[in-house]
């Protein structure tokens, strides 16, 4: 994100290394990337927030949207890979980072795609077949990921947030961006830029996303969490918030 908003006092917590033995001290960390999570009006939302605020509302846990950190997310990333008792979401699940964090899960569903310009006619078999492609990331995002996991050659363009990212691909800065497909439609209609012009050219993932915790995280807290988030996809109340949000 091409800038930082700070909702919560849990940074001090954040920082601490000492256990985290209860969901009050839990520190819980997003970004920009809508519709799963997202600032609007001063305050995050989004389909993974909604999910969460149910889910402490169904534990009892005592927060709300204030006490949410919205930072870029290779920030986010790294404090929840580093800090116990950290909390990252949304975030793609993969084997390897299965790795490094403890997963609750799932949010919902995800497809992390090469789109490029619909007039490019870019037609690709596989990663190998980018490499005369410059392709544009977002820094530790799971496109980044993914094509360092699958070997590609060509030209990488690093850019801290979504909207760099859809605002240099309607730039023609790069050949086609590794994304989420979802959130980079979300950004080209808030950006005023016709989804319709853009395709995927290759579906890198197909997948889902969960909220990303520091792998010392207290299983018992980690086990509450999905217990909590299994009832509520059980009682429809996930698929209800879900459609809310793409309708």
């Amino acid at each position: 994100v091409a800038f930082c908003l700070l909702f919560s006092s849990g940074l001090a917590g954040a920082q601490s290394q000492t256990p985290h033995r209860s969901l009050d001290e839990l520190v819980w960390i997003t970004e920009e990337y809508a519709p799963y999570n997202y600032a609007q009006d001063g305050q995050v939302t989004g389909v993974a927030v909604d999910i969460l605020v149910k889910i402490w509302e169904r534990l009892g846990v005592n927060r709300t949207v204030a006490d949410i950190q919205l930072l870029p997310w290779a920030r986010g990333y790294r404090m929840a890979l580093d800090q116990p008792g950290t909390c990252l979401f949304s975030t793609t699940v993969t084997d390897a980072r299965r790795e490094l964090f403890t997963f609750v899960e799932p949010i919902m569903d995800a497809s992390i795609s090469i789109i490029a310009p619909r007039d490019r006619g870019l037609e690709v078999a596989d990663v190998a077949a980018l490499a005369p492609y410059r392709i544009g990331v977002v820094r530790e995002d799971i496109g980044d990921q993914l094509l360092q996991e699958e070997g590609f050659s060509g030209t990488y363009v690093r850019t801290d947030s979504a909207r760099i990212l859809i605002r240099m691909l309607r730039g023609e800065r790069f050949d086609a961006a590794a994304y989420n497909e979802r959130v980079a439609n979300w950004v080209m209609v808030q950006e005023g830029i016709d989804p319709a012009l853009y395709e995927p050219a290759l579906v890198l993932r197909e997948g889902y996303m969960g909220y990303a915790c520091h792998k010392d995280t207290d299983p018992a807290l980690i086990a509450q969490l999905q217990d909590a988030l299994d009832a509520l996809i059980a009682d429809g109340t996930v698929a209800e918030i879900t459609n809310r949000y793409l309708q």
